[in-house]
């Protein structure tokens, strides 16, 4: 483990997760709610599927699966403040675990996620993480993970605001690097960009065609092609085993 991470991620929570010190039932609602509305489709119909999320902060999509019906559900997470701020807001299913003493249990499940924290890994620690994800999913399982896209505008916004960041991809990378460890389907694409605010939401959709016109017109201007381009702040990558 890199000497930094200690430093980093035992005060995590405050000095990086709530900066603005927030109340944390809020915050949970405000993060699950946008969790949920990303993801929750991804994963199967079958509500009895093992999840677990790798991660998993203070719980900001245990508690929207939970919320949907899934009734396997858990969460692994390297911070114990983190861990600390789950139990507080109710979910004993958020265990204080680094991601390699969760491997080494040999448990089988059908569903891994791991939410902004493949980008915290080095470049060697990633072929790993992977390798061993693909080892704990069931056949036809699949795992679910979000990263900052390198493609998208103002990109060190995403990439840069952390300085435990350590590797990051855009759509071809993420398609290189999950298929070269093996993972038999894969399909990369936009996170979700939205704002809460209604008549806001309207102006950013204006401004985001706006702006990704322009780009596609860069891009032919380089004699290059958009097709594989992702021009959303994050990535959502599925890997199916």
């Amino acid at each position: 483990m890199l000497e930094y991470r200690d430093t980093i991620y035992n005060n995590y929570f405050t000095n990086q997760v709530n900066k603005q010190a927030r109340d944390y039932a809020g915050m949970l609602a405000e993060q699950a709610s946008h969790n949920g509305a990303e993801l929750l489709a991804l994963l199967p119909q079958d509500k009895s599927v093992k999840i677990v999320d790798l991660g998993c902060g203070f719980g900001t999509f245990v508690k929207p699966a939970m919320d949907a019906g899934y009734t396997h559900v858990s969460g692994y997470d390297i911070s114990e403040e983190q861990v600390a701020v789950a139990h507080t807001l109710g979910m004993t299913n958020v265990h204080h675990s680094s991601i390699n003493s969760y491997f080494a249990k040999g448990e089988k499940v059908d569903v891994i996620v791991g939410l902004d924290i493949i980008e915290h890994f080095t470049k060697n620690e990633l072929i790993d993480f992977l390798l061993n994800v693909k080892k704990c999913l069931n056949p036809g399982g699949k795992a679910i993970f979000r990263t900052p896209n390198m493609d998208a505008p103002q990109t060190s916004v995403y990439a840069y605001g952390d300085i435990s960041h350590e590797v990051f991809l855009n759509k071809s990378s993420a398609l290189q690097v999950t298929s070269a460890v093996g993972f038999e389907r894969v399909t990369v694409f936009g996170g979700l960009v939205r704002n809460t605010d209604p008549l806001k939401e309207v102006i950013r959709r204006i401004v985001w065609w706006k702006y990704k016109t322009l780009k596609k017109i860069i891009l032919f201007s380089t004699a290059r092609t958009w097709h594989n381009v992702v021009f959303e702040p994050n990535l959502i990558i599925v890997a199916e085993v």
